[in-house]
């Protein structure tokens, strides 16, 4: 999910692949395991229980439905000729865009991840037609090194997606990856890049038990957790538009009935930056 720099984070990647079966999305099936079912349940347990002493703590699992459909919304709305998706993990929208000859889509994770991914998909029929199709690459890279123009075709509306990245890099590593992309975008001639990213002010504090499954997740994924300082939203914006992207912000319950989202009653919070160049 994150460059090797950021440790072991296969843990979320397994949480988030057994939401997107949770939520029955598209082709979730083909990247099921007994692994993802086993975080899955093991981490709802635990935000269950988390519940008892903050009542007022939003559904984690809903959250990703909501942040995993309303990029998916957005993809369709946009019809970009190719799509790239940074820290992919076991996201299961290159299998269900990909059925889109004329889509070419590019899946980016550490090589360990990709194996695993391929080992999931090679287990069935579909999975096996999907990794065939010529128009889906999934290529093994360390996205805080790599260069990503061989990546991308010169002239062609691009999409780039980096859903449960930015969370976990400090800012000048945000901004690196923002200027990479906008480079991407201009090179593109007409792109859009899409991520979430929820500013430490609009959490809610951590507490001690917040405390506690912090530390779980650096014990998970080898010292890495979530990255919190004291920008808000509009400093994020304004960071993008400084790299030369028109920027909008989506939540979910601004946007659940219009764009149709699973569980539209359920709050969560999320908070997406579309960031577009050539519009």
């Amino acid at each position: 999910m994150a460059s090797k720099q950021k440790g072991d984070l296969s843990v979320t990647a397994l949480y988030t692949s057994g939401t997107w079966r949770w939520g029955k999305l598209p082709d979730s099936e083909l990247f099921e395991s007994s692994e993802a079912t086993l975080v899955f349940r093991v981490v709802n347990l635990a935000l269950t229980f988390m519940r008892l002493f903050r009542w007022s703590l939003r559904s984690l699992r809903h959250a990703l439905i909501h942040r995993h459909t309303m990029i998916d919304h957005l993809l369709t709305q946009a019809r970009p000729e190719q799509v790239l998706e940074l820290a992919c993990g076991l996201s299961r929208r290159g299998a269900s865009f990909s059925s889109n000859p004329s889509l070419q889509y590019t899946e980016v994770d550490l090589p360990a991840m990709l194996a695993h991914k391929k080992q999931l998909l090679e287990r069935s029929e579909k999975g096996r037609e999907i990794l065939a199709r010529d128009n889906l690459v999934l290529h093994a890279a360390d996205i805080s090194e790599a260069e990503f123009t061989e990546w991308v075709s010169p002239k062609c509306p691009l999409f780039v997606i980096a859903e449960g990245l930015l969370m976990y890099l400090k800012p000048d590593e945000q901004r690196r990856l923002f200027e990479k992309v906008a480079a991407l975008c201009a090179l593109a001639g007409k792109g859009s890049f899409v991520f979430d990213w929820v500013p430490a002010s609009e959490q809610p504090k951590p507490g001690p038990v917040g405390r506690m499954l912090e530390w779980l997740m650096k014990r998970f994924t080898g010292g890495q957790a979530f990255e919190r300082d004291e920008r808000s939203r509009d400093d994020l914006r304004l960071t993008l538009e400084e790299c030369g992207f028109a920027v909008q912000l989506y939540e979910p319950e601004k946007v659940a009935e219009q764009w149709k989202l699973p569980y539209p009653k359920v709050k969560t919070q999320q908070l997406l930056y579309v960031c577009e160049i050539g519009y």
